[in-house]
């Protein structure tokens, strides 16, 4: 393994550019996507890595037709110039007062039902606060591209996968059954689980695989699962809300999906006795001794949005986490 030289420092600041295209390739793993992002082309980027390679007398890359990855010197290097680079926006940062005026680009990933229930009225909020900050937000149901697609921030309901990420919890999700007032007037109510067979369930379909959703009940030690059946399935949690609200027949969905139709009475919560924790919604960054004071400022206001006993179950009667 090499060893990295006493005058790198004084190599990298005078390769700066072949330095640059290092670091993209690096974070992307493409040199196609690096030569997108600096606007030349990808031959140039090559061979901008290998001129900062020959100076720098390591490798700093093991190179494949069909892909690209980090050596060891490579890795140091990469951790060692990112830190080096977000020291220098922080240090920016304090000298201009960004962290009362947040400048630049920020990009987030989130599922469709609660960037729009929960997080674009934050970062509306964040947008009138911070005029000179960009905020760029795909909220879809698709599992992106982290790094190749540049995001600085995703919100995930679920487990992160990905050990190279940060994940930084900040509350269970809990999934609700749910009907109106008049369908349980006219067929009556589950009292256990196992009894909703017997009605017209309203499926949730994962648009990626087509698997449809199991509903999840919980009781003590006892777990119950169940695959619901009915004529109508959907891939979007707010066509399965308006559905319920026609009467279709019951549904389970997240709580901030069912939240304002509890709270005023359009539907009533069912087997909330049998209601588990719920998956763990986190939040997903590279790990970085330095983060961008837009990245701390939206960590910083997720966590007040998103504490451990959210806002809304609160709100709907459901009882703290833990007491169920």
């Amino acid at each position: 393994m090499g060893h990295v030289k006493s005058n790198t420092d004084s190599t990298l600041v005078e390769h700066f550019r072949e330095t640059m295209m290092f670091i993209h390739v690096a974070e992307s793993r493409s040199f196609t996507v690096a030569a997108q992002r600096l606007n030349v082309t990808p031959a140039g980027v090559s061979k901008g890595v290998s001129r900062l390679e020959t100076a720098l007398g390591l490798k700093l890359l093991n190179r494949s037709t069909r892909s690209v990855s980090l050596t060891d010197d490579g890795e140091r290097l990469m951790a060692r110039w990112r830190d080096i680079l977000l020291s220098v926006q922080a240090a920016e940062a304090e000298l201009s007062r960004c962290q009362e005026n947040l400048k630049g680009k920020l990009k987030i990933h989130a599922p469709v039902g609660l960037g729009r229930k929960i997080i674009m009225p934050l970062l509306l909020s964040m947008a009138r606060k911070y005029p000179d900050l960009v905020i760029n937000a795909d909220f879809s149901d698709r599992v992106p591209s982290f790094i190749e697609e540049g995001f600085d921030v995703a919100v995930k309901i679920g487990k992160v996968d990905d050990s190279r990420m940060v994940a930084k919890k900040l509350a269970h999700l809990r999934y609700v059954t749910c009907v109106t007032p008049d369908y349980i007037s006219r067929f009556g109510v589950p009292q256990t689980p196992m009894e909703i067979e017997r009605h017209n369930c309203i499926a949730y379909v994962q648009w990626q695989t087509g698997n449809i959703h199991k509903w999840v009940y919980q009781k003590g030690d006892e777990k119950y699962f169940f695959t619901p059946v009915g004529n109508i399935s959907v891939n979007h949690p707010e066509a399965i809300l308006d559905a319920v609200l026609a009467g279709a027949g019951i549904a389970c969905m997240a709580s901030f999906i069912a939240a304002a139709a509890v709270m005023d009475g359009r539907l009533e919560m069912i087997l909330t006795d049998w209601t588990p924790p719920g998956p763990e919604i986190q939040l997903m960054y590279q790990p970085s001794k330095f983060l961008s004071p837009r990245l701390k400022q939206f960590i910083h206001a997720m966590t007040e949005a998103i504490p451990p006993y959210l806002p809304w179950e609160r709100a709907m009667g459901l009882a703290p986490p833990g007491r169920i």
